[in-house]
């Protein structure tokens, strides 16, 4: 007869089997996110940087992770990985010129020279997403961790789609939907407004307008005495009267 015993906490979950093997299997989830954390905020110890946003702000990633995640993140590294040989092979035409030199270089004695070889990290332009979404985007993936509040819930809810990511998606509509109230539908309807051209952003404002309905109030709330139009309030008003209510927290491990 065996008996298992299995022990949780916030940092690791174990499983004690009482068989002649007296296997115990450790589940360290807090120190696997906390590395991968660390990892991402050292540029020098990733190999993919995106470039987000108008800005062009960095953000750091690892190929491997990405690529096994996210079906798109790998398609979208292939890509820029044949795109860099391809241009590699262009510079090869003018250095099979110099194959002679070369030669001579390797069959010479060494030197303090070194010959250049190809970069080994990626750098990818995304420009369609807010820096604080994608910011989150990279750690969910990495992680398996996120924090969403109303002003990232549905460029995370587009992000997610577009990247194939089905429990984020789901999450983020939950949560979305959620945040159809008085005191946060204004933030949602304003953060809505970044990305109209969304089919998921279209459904949600459906889902706004049909709950609107039935409760006409909610519209015309205005918790933060505003006095323009909920559909009017600009991108500015958004950033200017945030609010810490509407905050979701999901691990997916």
């Amino acid at each position: 007869m065996s008996y298992n015993h299995a022990f949780q906490d916030d940092c690791y979950t174990s499983c004690i089997n009482d068989d002649e093997s007296k296997l115990m299997i450790l589940k360290d989830k807090h120190a696997l996110c906390e590395d991968l954390k660390y990892i991402l905020s050292v540029p020098d110890l990733c190999d993919v940087t995106f470039l987000v946003g108008p800005e062009q702000h960095p953000i750091h990633g690892l190929r491997a992770i990405l690529a096994s995640r996210s079906r798109i993140f790998y398609l979208m590294i292939l890509a820029k990985e044949k795109e860099m040989k391809i241009k590699d092979s262009q510079k090869k035409i003018g250095f099979m010129k110099k194959l002679k030199q070369i030669r001579k270089l390797l069959i010479s004695k060494p030197t303090n020279k070194v010959l250049k070889t190809l970069p080994t990290k990626l750098t990818i332009s995304v420009e369609e997403y807010e820096v604080s979404v994608f910011e989150r985007l990279l750690r969910y993936i990495h992680c398996g961790v996120v924090s969403v509040d109303v002003f990232t819930v549905v460029g995370l809810l587009n992000a997610a789609e577009n990247f194939e990511l089905e429990c984020l998606k789901n999450a983020c509509w939950e949560f979305a939907v959620s945040c159809i109230r008085p005191d946060l539908v204004h933030d949602l309807i304003a953060s809505a407004n970044e990305y109209s051209t969304s089919k998921l952003t279209n459904q949600l404002l459906k889902e706004i307008q049909e709950i609107s309905y039935n409760q006409p109030e909610l519209l015309y709330y205005t918790p933060r005495s505003r006095s323009c139009s909920t559909l009017d309030v600009t991108d500015n008003n958004r950033r200017n009267n945030k609010t810490t209510n509407g905050f979701l927290m999901r691990t997916v491990l």
